[in-house]
């Protein structure tokens, strides 16, 4: 089957009924329709539903094909606009945020009743707001589009085509029940699989399982290969190694745990639903963080604790499959967040290779853009992330203090931090609510941020490798045998057998909708942002710094702000964000975040104040000792009448007898060389250091300046 995704463009291959043109798949509903439009700008018809069935067939019958989105270099920021175009912008931006909260495309005639009610809340005749909203769905849900034609264009680049995978093949479709072996057989084997595996090394039942059929029944390794995988469905393999059946298993552990029960406190809970059981395919996400409770050490030595790290994790509700995380030592927040859905929305193979681990893309496919996203109110409601809900995904905002409303993203937590699992024991890992006498993982501590998120990531990967639940598995998978059976098998299943909901990231993506946002002043210097100076080459060369010689002028800008050494311009020439750098080197040393920046910079002005004043005490309490000098300066100048003369020879006379004053031994003093060094080193030269009568200067010019008027 022929995959699609939401924003995909179709066009036909030949002639065919109500498809005379490009047409962009605007959603999916359920497995009902496909809303579909026309994207010709001469086209006016709005948007049209067809079966799903039909929309399959025609995709994998050829009659229509996918090509590249004409509007795929578009930006999302249209830059400067007349305030009438200004205005108009701000409305559609309005609109489309009040239309992701409802279902206005489940229908034409809800569709037309959320027209005309927006319609009458602006005060806008309905045909106008009708040309806005299908040219925001011909676009692909970008509101640039509607004032496209108040932007200068900008040049584009031909991208190529996306290229589609490969169906995978067959494998077995016929399930055989295998013949139970005598509980006398196993019994002994299972009770110290209990024993050892379950009560002394904490393993879940199912691991156990596996653990036991693998290392007590002498099975050759080249069976348990991806090439046998069927091992637990083989009659003969079961027959020839007397290996019991999983709910053999369980029984005799049930009959272990009833022998060696603990009281319990806790209520009996009843059976609860899951949220797969509602979710139609995959794109369906929640995001949540969580402290992680263990203790990291620095980087620069193993002596300094950092404290416990933030983890942001991403999952997607059809399968369970963690699609995304981020780890950081910062509070939660939009920029941390924006870190995890820039890691779920983007391939995985840069962080393996970061990381050092032996995966590929194949093992963590996730890289699309969800359909809808569920978050809590922190971070997508707030002013660093309010360009998010133009990104085309639906935002779902749960109530507060209601963790059961994201229960599995919390489940992921939980699963993610547990310590009985039997996977790793974690140096420095402590629990959540400490007991008396319970360590806090201080003195534990071994590990740094980046041994932890290597960890981390083989942790997710095992997870995502763990079996979902057999209901999960849809009729028409089971031909693809136990590939589909783990999260990461049934994830790339749906992606090609339930599509629909995805759609990849577009080019700008990341700078318009995921890094924070902020109007920016161009000066003949640079650009201002948050009090720092950014400049770049490419700054002087587009004119951006000569259109500043008329004047000062705003321009929008986007940065990520743990990290103020560095923000990004949009270059209408290239149709690309361009970054420019802070023109303080210290920064880049600090790697400072913005906030920290900030304060750096009023730490600066306070140790200014504070040397000032400390400046101006010294001054004022020195000030009367300068003026009593120079009052006995002048008191002593006024008692000396003696009449001297202002000829330039006695002035030149005076200045030569001061200069001979002022002359010390070894440069001032600084050498420490006087005289009676030399007269020694004359002594044991054989020398004699003779004292010269002084010569009276002021005669000796007077003698000078008698003959020269002879």
């Amino acid at each position: 089957m022929s995959s699609f995704e939401i924003n995909d463009v179709f066009i036909p291959t030949g002639p065919l009924n109500n498809f005379s043109g490009p047409t962009r798949v605007v959603e999916t509903i359920d497995f009902k329709n496909v809303v579909l439009i026309d994207i010709r700008t001469d086209s006016i018809r709005g948007p049209r539903w067809v079966a799903y069935e039909e929309w399959i067939r025609l995709i994998d019958s050829h009659a229509i094909i996918k090509i590249p989105d004409p509007y795929d270099l578009l930006t999302a920021q249209p830059g400067h606009l007349p305030p009438a175009a200004h205005r108009r912008f701000i409305n559609i931006i309005k609109i489309t945020e009040s239309f992701y909260q409802t279902n206005f495309l489940s229908t034409s005639k809800e569709m037309r009743i959320a027209l005309a009610t927006v319609a009458e809340e602006l005060k806008t005749s309905k045909k106008t707001v009708e040309r806005w909203i299908y040219g925001w769905l011909k676009s692909g849900r970008n509101c640039a589009v509607i004032v496209q034609k108040f932007v200068k264009p900008s040049k584009g680049k031909i991208h190529k085509p996306q290229l589609t995978g490969k169906k995978r093949g067959t494998k077995n479709k016929y399930l055989t029940t295998p013949a139970e072996v005598a509980a006398s057989e196993i019994i002994t084997v299972v009770k110290k699989a209990f024993d050892s595996y379950i009560q002394t090394g904490n393993m879940s039942w199912k691991s156990a399982y596996y653990e036991m059929i693998t290392t007590q029944f002498g099975i050759p390794p080249e069976l348990l290969s991806k090439e046998n995988n069927n091992i637990l469905i083989d009659p003969d393999t079961i027959a020839k190694y007397r290996l019991p059946t999983w709910n053999q298993f369980r029984y005799r552990c049930r009959q272990e745990k009833f022998l060696n029960r603990k009281e319990i406190d806790e209520l009996p809970r009843g059976a609860r639903g899951t949220v797969s059981e509602t979710i139609p395919g995959p794109g369906f996400y929640e995001i949540d963080a969580t402290f992680f409770q263990i203790q990291l050490v620095s980087r620069i030595t193993k002596g300094l604790l950092v404290g416990r790290p933030a983890v942001y994790l991403i999952v997607d509700l059809y399968d369970g499959i963690i699609a995304g995380y981020a780890v950081t030592l910062e509070n939660p927040s939009w920029a941390t967040a924006a870190l995890a859905l820039h890691n779920c929305f983007s391939p995985k193979q840069p962080i393996f290779d970061r990381l050092g681990l032996p995966y590929t893309e194949d093992d963590w496919p996730c890289h699309h853009l969800p359909n809808m996203l569920r978050a809590d109110r922190a971070e997508l409601i707030s002013n660093m992330g309010q360009h998010f809900n133009r990104s085309g995904i639906r935002v779902e905002i749960t109530p507060s203090m209601t963790p059961i409303a994201k229960g599995t993203v919390e489940g992921k937590h939980a699963s993610l931090k547990s310590k009985n699992k039997g996977r790793f024991n974690l140096p420095g890992q402590y629990s959540k609510y400490l007991k008396r006498r319970e360590t806090n993982g201080k003195k534990e501590a071994a590990l740094d941020l980046y041994e932890f998120e290597k960890i981390l990531v083989e942790i997710i990967m095992d997870l995502n490798r763990s079996a979902v639940r057999p209901k999960q598995i849809p009729p028409d998978a089971v031909a693809f045998g136990a590939a589909v059976a783990t999260r990461t098998g049934l994830h790339k299943w749906a992606i090609q057998h339930r599509p629909g909901f995805t759609r990849n990231m577009p080019q700008n993506f990341v700078y318009e909708f995921l890094l924070t946002q902020a109007q920016a002043t161009v000066s003949t210097l640079g650009i201002h942002c948050h009090g720092e100076l950014y400049n770049c080459d490419e700054l002087r060369a587009f004119g951006y710094l000569t259109k500043a010689l008329h004047g000062n002028y705003k321009i929008t800008v986007c940065y990520n702000p743990l990290f103020a050494a560095e923000i990004f311009y949009f270059n209408p020439e290239n149709s690309s964000w361009r970054p420019a750098f802070n023109t303080d080197l210290e920064v880049y040393r600090l790697k400072a975040s913005f906030s920290e920046v900030k304060e750096f910079r009023h730490l600066q002005r306070q140790l200014i104040r504070q040397a000032e004043l400390e400046g101006h005490i010294v001054r004022q309490a020195r000030k009367r000792y300068v003026r009593d000098a120079i009052k006995d300066a002048v008191k002593v100048r006024s008692l000396d009448r003696t009449n001297v003369s202002n000829t330039p020879y006695n002035i030149v006379a005076n200045r030569a007898e001061e200069k001979a004053l002022h002359r010390v031994e070894g440069i001032n003093g600084a050498i420490g060389y006087n005289i009676t060094d030399l007269s020694t080193e004359m002594s044991d030269c054989g020398g004699e250091l003779v004292d010269l009568p002084s010569v009276d200067l002021t005669a000796l010019w007077g003698e000078v300046d008698a003959i020269q008027k002879d």
